[in-house]
């Protein structure tokens, strides 16, 4: 009995230490693992978007509702065009006014055009008459003055009528001479006024120009005016869902401030994950995470992988603190998922991380042996029900402003079209080489007007387009050397571009053959021990946030086509915001500097290789790749021409698996006397649409069935 009160007293006594220890542990454990698994705290991506528009203007309509679900391109409001339509009828009347005044000002100058050419004929005429009437008075003087002599040598006249006779016969021979001068005069100036009256007939000369100018202005202004009206109709550039509506119809909504906010389903499945200072330093891009939905201590895990650790160590965000007042410090993972699902933005993950997947097929791929000149695929695939290519429907407007040469196309499904990128825009003397893309509809169709490109002067040889995963496309230049011999900087560029109004403007710019070029060992590296001067590049595509880009040439020593991967494109334009485009145009060697830094921070690497081999004139050539392209079922299809040899031949290829190295490619079909240039995914589910370079003659493009 006294033990036991003893050990009860004792017990007492300690409780409080007990609740105490119990209470730190349990306030440590919290702190320290942050979820009952012991795991980090992540969470859905959510991406806003702000529909706001680019001038003050009054709502019209609101087209869509909280909570609904929207794609690319789909109107989600628009604004009163009242004012907008009455400024382009007072310019549409201002400019057949113009146009009016233009005929009334043609008129009257080839009115008064005729009166001096009559003028000048009724004095040419006048002058004519007086030097016959001159000759003839001079004729008759001879005679009379012969006559006169006669008879002052008979001394029946005197010498003084002789001499008035003289005087007259001077006056009227110096008339007769003196008028083939006036009469040469009178018929130079009648040819210079029907000079100048063929040259205000002629449209196209110095005169018609200066006169048209007030015409063009007018048009130019018309134009603008309908331009800004366009944007008057606001559209999401990418698909996502109403989060809220900040404006109502009739309403006045300032230039900039926000109409309706979405929230972007722009980069797929990803999360966020908050990994502590602690735990953050060992993980690397392409390590394994396991997700599981926070709360639901039930059920599978979620598979992905890394693919972006913050540079830094950095305050987390607030939802990653363990307190509101207590900030943590970490650094910030972006999980791709490996299966692509809906993603509630916000939702609350706990997160693991393992080894890096795939660490094997990640280092540089070991040389393999040669393969044979046409390997015959174990499985081929059954070939696809055969389409015939289809002529591009280029509008004659759009033929007399520009070449059409495909090289590339990218799908834009919210716009109901493709974008075309083309080898050369322009003609030759006349707008050659302008920044242009094109716009081509499901059926074909090529839209008149091209879609511009600010913040360049020139695109030459573009031979890649692609869509990046936050609204970005990328834009690749071939890197080669003309004809000539001669690489200007525009072939060598890779672009960035936004979306700005009905076209784009250029905010990132990498000029990857002069960083090459700068640093051997570099290009040594990439599969270019000879340096750059072979170097040819045409396949461009995206995925993963992360690029890839085809070589057309040169081969690697066993006839394979190289594949280059830039895995952080963000870093290749520059980690703090837009990459200067106008640093083109400053000292070159800073500008050297600072664009193979970017080089460096975007981890170019060569990522596979493949054969990809084609029949010219019947018989084999070493093929390379003229694009690349990701599928949506994760199959990689690849189109190669041939890599050095003249003539026209292609074929289209299938990897199933594309995890680099060396890569298996299956034959899908071959286009004798075609060039494959670009692949998309169609408008149509479940089909591949090519386009064709057909050089000066019509473009084509062909729809091919895709599946597993």
């Amino acid at each position: 009995m006294y033990s036991y009160q003893r050990l009860r007293s004792a017990l007492q006594d300690a409780g409080p230490v007990f609740t105490l220890v119990l209470t730190l542990g349990a306030a440590l454990w919290l702190h320290l693992d942050g979820s009952p698994r012991g795991r980090v705290f992540g969470f859905a991506e959510a991406l806003p978007e702000v529909i706001s528009p680019i001038e003050t203007a009054r709502v019209a309509s609101i087209e869509v509702t909280v909570g609904q679900e929207v794609s690319a391109g789909q109107v989600i409001a628009t604004l009163d065009t009242s004012v907008l339509d009455a400024e382009i009828s007072i310019a549409k009347a201002q400019k057949s006014q113009v146009e009016a005044d233009l005929q009334m000002e043609l008129a009257l100058l080839e009115q008064e055009l005729d009166v001096d050419r009559a003028s000048l004929e009724r004095d040419l005429a006048q002058q004519r008459e007086e030097q016959r009437r001159a000759v003839a008075e001079a004729r008759v003087l001879d005679g009379e003055i012969s006559r006169i002599k006669q008879l002052v040598e008979d001394r029946q006249a005197v010498v003084g009528d002789l001499t008035k006779l003289d005087l007259q016969h001077a006056t009227a021979t110096a008339i007769a001479g003196e008028k083939p001068r006036t009469m040469s005069l009178l018929n130079a100036q009648l040819k210079a006024a029907e000079r100048r009256r063929s040259e205000l007939r002629d449209r196209g000369s110095g005169l018609a120009a200066k006169l048209e100018a007030d015409v063009r202005v007018a048009s130019e202004s018309i134009a603008l005016l309908e331009q800004r009206r366009a944007g008057y109709v606001l559209r999401a550039a990418n698909a996502g869902r109403v989060a809220s509506i900040d404006k109502q119809p009739g309403e006045v909504v300032p230039a900039g401030e926000p109409l309706v906010q979405l929230v972007s389903a722009r980069s797929g499945a990803r999360a966020i994950a908050c990994v502590p200072e602690r735990s953050a330093l060992g993980l690397q891009e392409g390590d394994a995470a396991e997700l599981w939905i926070r709360d639901q201590l039930v059920g599978a895990s979620i598979p992905g992988s890394i693919v972006a650790v913050g540079p830094l160590v950095s305050e987390l965000p607030a939802r990653c603190w363990p307190t509101p007042q207590m900030p943590a410090w970490g650094r910030v993972v972006t999980i791709a998922l490996d299966t692509p699902m809906a993603l509630v933005p916000g939702q609350a993950f706990d997160i693991t991380f393992g080894a890096r997947r795939g660490a094997a097929a990640a280092a540089p791929p070991k040389p393999a042996p040669a393969a044979p000149p046409n390997p015959a695929p174990a499985a081929p695939p059954k070939p696809p029900a055969a389409s015939a290519q289809v002529l591009m429907k280029v509008p004659p407007a759009l033929a007399g402003r520009s070449r059409l040469e495909p090289s590339g196309a990218l799908a834009r499904p919210g716009e109901s079209r493709y974008l075309i990128v083309s080898d050369d825009t322009g003609h030759e003397h006349r707008d050659e080489g302008a920044p242009w893309l094109f716009a081509m509809s499901a059926g074909g169709a090529v839209e008149p007007d091209p879609v511009t490109v600010s913040g360049v002067d020139e695109l030459s040889d573009v031979e890649g387009i692609a869509a990046g995963d936050a609204g970005e496309i990328y834009l690749l230049s071939s890197q080669s050397y003309s004809k000539k011999g001669k690489r200007k900087p525009e072939r060598s560029a890779l672009l960035r571009l936004r979306p700005e109004g009905r076209g784009f403007r250029v905010d990132g710019e990498i000029h990857l053959a002069e960083v090459l070029d700068a640093a051997p060992a570099r290009a040594a590296a990439l599969g270019l021990p000879g340096g750059t001067r072979a170097l040819d590049v045409e396949g461009l595509a995206f995925r993963q946030g992360a690029l890839y880009l085809g070589l057309k040439a040169p081969l690697d020593p066993q006839g394979n086509a190289m594949i280059w991967r830039i895995g952080a494109p963000g870093a290749l334009f520059g980690e703090e915001g837009p990459s200067p485009v106008t640093a083109a145009g400053g000292p070159k060697r800073q500008r050297s500097e600072g664009e193979a830094r970017r080089f460096e921070a975007a981890r170019v690497s060569l990522w596979a290789r493949a054969r990809v081999d084609v029949e010219l004139a019947g018989r084999p050539a070493p093929g390379g790749i003229s694009e690349l392209l990701f599928m949506p079922d994760g199959s990689l299809a690849v189109t190669s021409t041939p890599s050095t040899e003249d003539g026209d031949a292609g074929a289209l290829w299938r990897v199933d698996r594309p995890e680099g190295g060396v890569l298996a490619p299956r034959l899908v079909q071959r286009f004798p006397g075609l060039k494959p240039e670009g692949l998309a995914p169609s408008l149509a589910a479940g089909a591949l649409m090519i386009v064709f370079d057909a050089g000066s003659a019509a473009p084509s493009f062909q729809e091919l069935p895709w599946g597993p």
